[in-house]
């Protein structure tokens, strides 16, 4: 068996995982940081691709923004009701963000995790977790095999960011998400000779409790999608391909021959688990870190995956490493545990089709419900308060 040691192990390549390793080496480039993934690069990852503000601000902070330069930038975003009625609003500000995109994975995930690279971390893919000792304060000690055989690895610290079925996590004996807080969503990508404008999001009548989005990657192709709890989708008849063909032809696009769909899980923030444990933590969809109105995770994944890793990285160069991750999951709790609160009971409030209306007709006549509606789906808002729900009721009579 090799056997190696590094300061920081980071599993997972996605956003998270090279976020994580960028920021490690940027706040203390002495420290070795080793990422392993189980796949090879590029690789295709089933998402709705959508970039919003908070991906663009945390692209920035890495200095990484060029990765989309040149793309097609988002400025608005498109609610549709289950009657048809829709609202158009600007996406919000995050930093100096106000702009989002649409990047197919299999770019994007092996653009950034190239910048970890060129950061100076050292990336292994097609490295499989197979056992996870942490008994505290001693290096934690990872064995796992690869083309090449097994490898034993002991590191001070490590970061979970491998996914929805998270190695990490299965290894911790930390309970994956149940139905009640799980989604499940279908990917597809189409083609269509007039075009695409905004990103947008149908609560079709339909479709409910299940939503559909389309999400434009250039100006004639686009990603398309549906995701349904996945407690809601156990009593319902209707497959995710069934779902997704009927999206389809309920928003005009009967013409378009969806290619390459994907069907995946989504754990939702509704219930975060304990995110550090010992000198393990979680981030991303790993630490079940994905809105549960929008199905977005990569901005929280990344925004996680910088602050455990810039934590710990200075915990180690300082020699106080014993509990490298100190104070993260309170960080993470604060900075987003009231967003996801106020995004959940937005869901629960436009999965039903009188409600949803009744709110598209409030935004057509006050904009700053717009606003709100958009901040919960693709910002950071949290505005969805018992004021809120009362100006709605009294704006939103037709």
């Amino acid at each position: 068996m090799k056997a190696r040691a590094c300061d920081l192990l980071v599993v997972g390549g996605g956003p998270a995982g090279a976020a994580a390793a960028i920021a490690a080496r940027r706040a203390a480039p002495e420290l070795e940081t080793l990422v392993l993934d189980r796949q090879g690069f590029p690789r295709d990852k089933a998402c709705g691709d959508g970039l919003g503000p908070g991906v663009v601000a945390r692209l920035a902070d890495l200095d990484a923004g060029d990765i989309v330069r040149g793309r097609r930038p988002i400025e608005r975003l498109k609610i549709v009701a289950p009657s048809g009625a829709e609202v158009v609003g600007d996406l919000p500000a995050i930093g100096e963000a106000a702009r989002g995109y649409v990047v197919p994975r299999a770019e994007f995930d092996g653009a950034l995790l190239g910048r970890a690279r060129d950061a100076g971390a050292v990336v292994c893919t097609e490295i499989r977790l197979e056992g996870l000792e942490s008994p505290g304060d001693v290096p934690v000690k990872v064995t796992a095999g690869g083309p090449n055989g097994p490898v034993s690895i002991e590191a001070k610290a490590v970061i979970a960011a491998d996914g929805a079925r998270s190695d990490v996590r299965r290894l911790l004996g930390v309970a994956y998400n149940d139905a009640a807080h799980t989604g499940v969503a279908m990917r597809a990508y189409v083609e269509r000779p007039s075009g695409f404008e905004h990103m947008a999001f149908y609560f079709k009548r339909e479709l409910l409790p299940a939503y559909g989005w389309i999400f434009p990657i250039d100006e004639q192709g686009a990603n398309v999608g549906v995701m349904i709890d996945a407690a809601r989708y156990r009593r319902q008849n209707r497959s995710l391909p069934e779902l997704l063909r009927g999206f389809l032809r309920s928003s005009g696009h009967e013409v378009l021959e969806p290619t390459r769909s994907r069907a995946y899980m989504l754990p939702f923030a509704s219930k975060v688990p304990p995110l550090v444990h010992g000198r393990v933590a979680l981030v991303g969809d790993a630490g079940s870190m994905i809105n549960p109105f929008s199905g977005e995770g990569i901005a929280y994944g990344m925004a996680a995956g910088m602050e455990a890793a810039t934590r710990a990285a200075q915990a180690l160069r300082s020699g106080t490493g014993k509990q490298p991750f100190q104070g993260y999951d309170a960080w993470f709790r604060q900075r987003f545990g009231e967003h996801f609160r106020a995004s959940a009971r937005a869901k629960r409030l436009a999965q039903q089709a009188w409600i949803a209306d009744f709110g598209v007709r409030a935004a057509r006549r006050r904009p700053e419900f717009v606003r709100e509606g958009i901040e919960l789906l693709v910002g950071e808002g949290t505005a969805l308060s018992w004021g809120s729900l009362a100006r709605l009721l009294v704006h939103g009579r037709a």
